[in-house]
């Protein structure tokens, strides 16, 4: 029976093999932790960074939020490169705002953006573009209001954004402009106002506009400043705000030539040409932005027995009136086009499944839920339409899309008409 002074032998064999484990494991979390450091120093960021209660355990904690946030500027500095490559292609400033809008938002929260630039020698200020996550807009594209009826020389004066956290007390403060009492209208509860200025003068201004109250920080200004002077580039740079003033009725006729080259006789939709322009310029924005894409193809029902039996001038009315009511249902990132005959090609992007979905069961039911009225004569008419979508670079094809989209039509055929196919 061994001496009470003397050591167990094997209780320290065992007391020194978990000394060693808990080194190793360690030593096995700091190689990781070192491992990811270099990762991110060259731009790859990752979650899946081990944990734990102690001290190491604790470092690894504060390596996943700096990772969280270094792939959050990063993404932020992407997105920015874009906006520059943007402006240094010539491409037009709508362009850059529907990046800004489809980019943005997981920097900056917002449910609304529009653009407005100074005309008339600075003395009035017109809503150029505007883009929201809701509808109906109140306050649309061509709303004009007297700069003097305004705060915003205040903003263009000082050339800094301005925050408004609360509208409503902001307009029981002050007395709210038109465009205000509007916006709030629209449920518009948070802004920030950002002055756009070019060669050291005022052109306009972008507003980034949320539905919820205190929405904006202090720390979002710099962001702000950084898209507004990239905007003021570009439309210094591309001079829309002088040509549309000085302009006007040049413009206007290059819009109704643009009308008559562009958009079908029959139907004023617009024709196989064009609706396959806005086609190749969707798939190539999606491939910038990586979001997806939605071709529809649509078919009038049993259209041949229409002609047949009442004549292709009431098919030609028939005709006529899908085509407006696909148009009245169509959004602002919805185009459709006649693809030729009885058929129709509609482009959605951005656009998911389900949102694909919804739009051709929302056009499907517009067609079905009214007989056609043709000088008294009430005729039935229904459509049938196959979806494809993607937002892979090996399938954002033209010829891919269609093709898919012909076969989920062909599927809708077969099954009874009057439904809508998705393409597998």
């Amino acid at each position: 029976m061994p001496s009470c002074g003397i050591p167990n032998l094997k209780l320290i064999l065992i007391a020194l093999t978990a000394v060693e484990n808990h080194f190793m494991k360690k030593n096995c979390r700091i190689n990781t932790y070192r491992e990811v450091v270099e990762a991110m120093s060259r731009g790859k960021f990752t979650k899946d960074i081990p944990t734990g209660d102690d001290e190491i355990g604790e470092l690894g904690k504060s390596l996943q939020k700096l990772s969280a946030y270094l792939e959050l500027q990063f993404d932020k500095n992407q997105s920015l490169s874009r906006i520059m490559a943007e402006c240094n292609l010539n491409l037009r400033v709508n362009d850059v705002l529907n990046h800004i809008y489809e980019s943005f938002n997981k920097f900056i929260p917002y449910d609304r953006i529009s653009l407005a630039l100074l005309e008339n020698e600075d003395k009035s200020l017109k809503l150029h573009w505007a883009r929201a996550n809701y509808e109906p807009m109140k306050l649309r594209v061509g709303y004009s209001a007297l700069m003097s009826d305004s705060r915003l020389k205040e903003i263009t004066d000082s050339v800094e954004p301005h925050i408004i956290n609360d509208m409503n007390a902001f307009m029981k403060k002050h007395r709210g402009s038109d465009s205000t009492r509007i916006i709030f209208g629209e449920g518009i509860r948070s802004s920030v106002t950002c002055p756009l200025i070019a060669m050291g003068k005022p052109i306009g201004f972008v507003f980034f506009s949320s539905r919820k109250k205190n929405t904006y920080k202090n720390l979002h200004q710099d962001l702000f400043l950084q898209i507004a002077c990239q905007l003021s580039l570009i439309i210094e740079r591309s001079k829309l705000y002088k040509i549309a003033s000085l302009n006007k009725k040049l413009i206007e006729q290059k819009k109704e030539l643009e009308q008559r080259v562009s958009h079908d006789a029959l139907t004023g939709l617009l024709n196989r040409p064009a609706i396959f322009d806005i086609f190749r310029d969707q798939i190539a924005r999606a491939k910038r932005g990586g979001f997806g894409i939605a071709v529809i193809m649509i078919d009038i029902d049993h259209f041949k027995e229409v002609n047949d039996s009442c004549g292709h001038l009431v098919g030609d009315a028939v005709l006529c009136e899908i085509a407006e009511r696909l148009r009245e249902l169509a959004r602002y990132h919805e185009h459709i086009g006649r693809f030729g005959g009885e058929e129709f090609l509609a482009i959605l992007s951005p656009c998911d499944k389900d949102g694909a979905m919804k739009a051709a069961e929302r056009l499907r039911v517009a067609v079905a839920s009214k007989e056609i009225n043709v000088e008294g004569e009430l005729i039935p008419i229904t459509i049938s339409l196959g979806v494809a979508i993607s937002s892979e670079l090996g399938t954002l094809d033209e010829n891919i899309l269609l093709c898919k989209a012909d076969e989920a039509l062909y599927a809708a055929k077969d099954k009874g008409r009057n439904r809508v196919e998705i393409a597998i």
